[in-house]
Order: structure tokens, then sequence, then C-alpha cells
């Protein structure tokens, strides 16, 4: 008669093998690095902005509106320190706004929404220069919430190294 291991008196042996689990995850980590897109690739290199050779098409041929917050030039500065971190104007596509009109950012937001293609999906896109300082941006950001509009993009640079 021969005794059978399954039922045998005494503690039991508990043993598995961990290779093929280890195999599993190793397939698992090598699917996800190839099939991942790295954020790193998600980085451009820009200098922002530069309204001037921007490439920003017109809103209504891609239903947003790209503002710049556009700063005083190096020279400028240098005649007058107290325009650094200052905006000199606005630009929204190729029309100049000056700062102190923001009824006319907020109107010409409203007409690039309305002659959007998808007015429910029209976006802003806010581009400034790091030296910017919030109080020069925020009145843009208020120009948008007077023209209803709630969905945008900013741009901003990123440093080297």
């Amino acid at each position: 008669m021969v005794k059978s291991r399954v039922n045998k008196p005494g503690p039991a042996d508990l043993a598995f093998n961990m290779t093929p689990m280890i195999d599993c995850v190793f397939q698992l980590l090598i699917f996800f690095m190839l099939t991942t897109q790295m954020a790193s690739a998600d980085f451009v290199n820009m200098r922002v902005p530069k309204p001037d050779w921007s490439q920003a098409k017109k809103p209504a041929e891609e239903n947003k509106a790209v503002v710049n917050v556009v700063p005083y030039t190096q020279s400028e500065i240098e005649e007058d320190s107290t325009r650094n971190g200052i905006a000199k104007e606005y630009k929204l596509g190729s029309l100049v706004i000056k700062t102190n009109n923001m009824e006319k950012l907020v109107t010409e937001l409203k007409k690039a929404r309305r002659t959007s293609q998808d007015p429910k999906e029209f976006v802003v896109e806010l581009r400034a220069d790091k030296s910017i300082r919030y109080d020069h941006i925020e009145p843009v950001l208020q120009a948008m919430q007077q023209a209803e509009l709630g969905r945008m993009y900013i741009t901003a640079m990123r440093e080297q190294g």
C-alpha cells in the first residue's frame, strides 16, 4: 500500500516556485517601458515670447487664440529700470493691445471665440516671459474671465540644464 504525500501528518511544507511570477513581472515591466511615452518628450525647447516670429495661427484656423504678454526689451529696461518685470503690451495674434486697455482685450477675445469653428471648444493660450511679474499677467486672466472663456493653456519657458 502506497501512502499519499498529500495527507501526511505533521506541519505542512509551504514552498512555492517564484520563478513564473518574476517572469511575469519582468514581462509587464518591459511592456510598459516600451509602450509608455516619456514625459521628457513633451517638453520642447522654446523661447517665449517672441511674438514677432511666432508661429501661432489665427484663432479661427485652430479654434484658439494666442495672447502674448510682451516684456520691454533689454535696451528699454536699461533706459528705465522701473520697466523690469512689467508688460509692455499684449498681443492677440497680430493685434497689439496696450496694457491699460483691458476692455479691448475682452472685446477681441469674445470676437475670437464667436468667429472660431467651435465656440464651446475655444481655447486661449497665454504666453509670458518668466521675467514678467504676476500682476501684469493677472489682467489677462481677468479679461478671459470677463469674456467667459474657461479653457486655457499657459506656456512658460523652461530653465536650461
